[in-house]
């Protein structure tokens, strides 16, 4: 179930005069122009090109932001305009305030003949609600696009207060979006529609309608109508109508009659979102409603290899965290189509999945045949409906049911990619640390200490200092690899952050403690140093002088 916000009514006057003096239409947004439309559906995830550099594992991870990616291409935009127009018409004949009602009537009707010696007469005037079907191949977006469009909308509005000088005191639930239950069952989807109206207003209608076993669906369905109108419902969505069942509890013909009431009687608009398997079910009176209020439904199927279909991927196709950039060219772009036909849901997952083939790998450039081995390996399941719409067989699709990737495979091939680079990178490092050690190995322990001591003489600590905190990091450290370690710790003795080795003295105003020792080759390049830095030498040849550095004649071999 889709939960929206819940806003204080803001009454805004309506151009229209037909909608004029009616607070359910006045608290909605104004009706927006296409370019605010695009703007507000739009949703791109952040992309920054340096997160290119960034380890094989976090990349992994990033992959994984595409799936927000959304684009409102023009059949969003119209849809949006089908929301707009049929939330005010269903409200239009619904105005909660009765004196109201009558303003917006002569407001809307100015050459009514009022006149029919009764002073309480109020005309007929027919409702104008209308509902319409979205029927499309899975994963187009049908979904995703009824989702952005309601977003756009608050899901309760709370009118407190007065309205033209009437008191009003009521929530306005604006739309409710519902999934068929899995067993397609008529029972299932009432007892839903209360415990979803529960959830989002508070209140115990399924206490109410929905513990009483003894209740049948005839008895419920009035209740569900009689709930959707006290709450001044705007619009009822229900997504995945192929789910209805003909065998359980009355079955589609029911429902779908059921759902022509609600539009003809309550002027409740009614949504039905499914696949090409639900065209069958789409007929009987809900099918007339639909006729008769010129809505018209909205067949949603793949996008065709045009303008459209390269805007869309072009966006999508900005979104790489590979080490190196593949461009997108024609034949990558015709292989994308070709292994989606057009389905974005699944161009989206083959891109996803073909970054996550070679992030880590040594060469991670994507290729065209990279996309098709990708496909063939994991998009299994989605060869039947593929190959249908290549045949554009209408028949074909309406047998399939719903062979979308489900995420638990995506998921599982995000896994097998992560434990992929783990391993890789655990090898390198292991890699790396053993020829760091075979270098270590080679060097003299006095060569290691004095590039030790070497930084925290250029930090400014005295020789003696230097040295002794050198020694004692090494010694902390014997099984160290790297050089980093065994600085950090030398310079947070230094300045006095680490206590000193047990046994140790480090002040050097205190002198005559120290017991007076032979200056070993170390000290006394140290000490030739800090002549060094006097300018009497340079440090290069302090080091030369005292014998660490070794001339490189004592390194070649006679042959």
């Amino acid at each position: 179930m889709l939960t929206g916000s819940k806003e204080q009514a803001v009454y805004t006057p309506s151009e229209d005069p037909m909608y004029r003096h009616n607070p359910f239409i006045e608290a909605l947004p104004p009706v927006l122009p296409m370019e605010k439309v695009a703007s507000l559906l739009r949703r791109h995830p952040v992309y920054h090109q340096s997160e290119r550099e960034l380890a094989a594992s976090k990349r992994l991870e990033a992959v994984q932001r595409i799936a927000n990616y959304v684009e409102p291409l023009p059949i969003f935009l119209e849809l949006e305009q089908r929301f707009s127009r049929m939330l005010r018409n269903g409200y239009s004949p619904r105005n909660p305030i009765s004196a109201e009602w009558i303003k917006q009537l002569r407001s809307g009707f100015p050459d009514l003949d009022w006149d029919r010696g009764k002073p309480d007469y109020q005309p007929l005037v027919r409702s104008t609600a209308a509902g319409f079907a979205i029927i499309g191949t899975s994963g187009v977006g049908k979904t995703t696009a009824v989702e952005s469009v309601l977003s756009l909308y608050a899901q309760q509005i709370q009118h407190s207060g007065k309205y033209g000088g009437h008191a009003l005191d009521r929530v306005q639930l604006v739309w409710l979006k519902l999934e068929c239950p899995q067993d397609g069952s008529l029972r299932g989807l009432c007892l839903n529609f209360f415990q979803a109206v529960d959830e989002i207003v508070g209140a115990r209608y399924y206490h109410k309608f929905g513990n009483n076993r003894r209740r049948s669906v005839d008895e419920l369905l009035p209740e569900m109508a009689n709930v959707a109108a006290v709450l001044g419902l705007g619009v009822l969505v229900i997504d995945e109508i192929q789910r209805l069942n003909e065998a359980s509890s009355g079955g589609a013909a029911k429902m779908l009659n059921f759902f022509g009431q609600m539009v003809n009687q309550f002027s409740v608009p009614v949504v039905l979102v499914g696949t090409f398997k639900a065209l069958p079910l789409l007929s009987g009176e809900f099918a007339q409603a639909r006729r008769s209020a010129g809505q018209g439904d909205l067949v949603w199927s793949n996008l065709p290899q045009d303008d459209v279909w390269d805007f869309f991927i072009e966006g999508v196709w900005h979104y790489q965290w590979t080490k190196s950039e593949t461009p997108l060219t024609p034949t990558i772009r015709n292989a994308l189509y070709q292994e989606s036909q057009g389905i974005v849901d699944i161009a989206v997952k083959l891109y996803m999945l073909a970054q996550w083939a070679v992030i880590g790998q040594e060469d991670e450039t994507i290729s065209p045949e990279l996309i098709g081995d990708v496909a063939r390996d994991s998009l299994q399941l989605a060869r039947p409906i593929l190959e249908a719409l290549k045949k554009r067989d209408l028949a074909a699709l309406g047998r399939i049911k719903d062979i979308m990737p489900p995420i638990s495979d995506l998921e599982q091939y995000l896994r097998g990619a992560r434990e992929r680079v783990t391993l890789e990178g655990t090898l390198d490092t292991m890699k790396a640390q053993r020829v760091a050690q075979q270098q270590n190995a080679h060097k003299e322990p006095d060569e290691i200490l004095m590039r030790v001591a070497e930084v925290l003489l250029e930090a400014g600590f005295p020789v003696d200092m230097a040295h002794q905190c050198a020694e004692e990091a090494l010694k902390q450290h014997a099984d160290e690899t790297e050089l980093a370690p065994v600085i950090k710790d030398a310079l947070l003795r230094a300045v006095g952050v680490r206590p000193p080795s047990r046994g140790t003295q480090r002040n050097p105003s205190r002198k005559g403690q120290h017991q007076k020792t032979q200056k070993s080759a170390v000290e006394k390049a140290l000490a030739e140093m800090i002549g060094a830095r006097k300018g009497e030498v340079t440090p290069h040849q302090a080091l030369k002088n005292a014998g660490v550095i070794k001339p490189i004649e004592e390194f070649w071999t006679n042959k």
